[in-house]
């Protein structure tokens, strides 16, 4: 009987201590993955400028919107990431590129390039002469192309194979998978 209570009471006095350390745990790891530090106030200029030079040292490669993609294979990943991965390319320091690929509609790739803004927010801009080449012009497409042309996204690197972007001005996330080497 002694050593059932003994077991009661430690339980009891310890779970909300392993229940906080989890929490600790937890909050610390959050702050590491975004921030890269432990420590109060990060100095934002820096982390921003570190959190460019991380996303931009790792970006280029072949990489999916993953909302469209065909995840029910790693087979049917690779055929999607062969015939639809998008190519990002660095072009500066500051900013790096996407080539969207051929497909049968289109007579030529199309360009939209990320300029670094501040933080994890980037700007963007799509090449319109290209978009409204392959995406034409009636039925009020090019007024479309023309209004969509410009934005911004929050680009944040969740491991070194997922990109979650969250566009500002079409107000969706989309989650970027990194398409296996060739």
């Amino acid at each position: 009987m002694p050593r059932l209570f003994i077991a009661l009471c430690t339980l009891i006095l310890f779970s909300p201590v392993a229940k906080a350390s989890a929490l600790y745990d937890e909050l610390l790891a959050a702050k590491i993955k975004l921030l890269g530090t432990s420590r109060p106030d990060p100095g934002m200029g820096l982390w921003a400028q570190q959190t460019n030079e991380r996303l931009l040292s790792i970006i280029e490669g072949k990489w999916v919107d993953l909302g469209y993609s065909d995840l029910t294979s790693e087979d049917s990943m690779k055929k999607y990431c062969f015939k639809y991965g998008e190519s990002f390319k660095k072009l500066t320091d500051y900013s790096f590129e996407i080539i969207a690929p051929i497909v049968p509609r289109a007579k030529q790739a199309i360009h939209k390039e990320y300029i670094f803004k501040t933080g994890m927010s980037y700007n963007y801009r799509w090449n319109i002469q290209q978009q409204m080449e392959v995406l034409g012009t009636l039925g009020g497409n090019g007024k479309q192309i023309l209004r969509n042309a410009n934005g911004t996204s929050a680009l944040l690197m969740m491991t070194p194979n997922t990109l979650l972007e969250v566009d500002f001005d079409l107000e969706m996330p989309f989650i970027w998978g990194r398409c296996p080497a060739e």
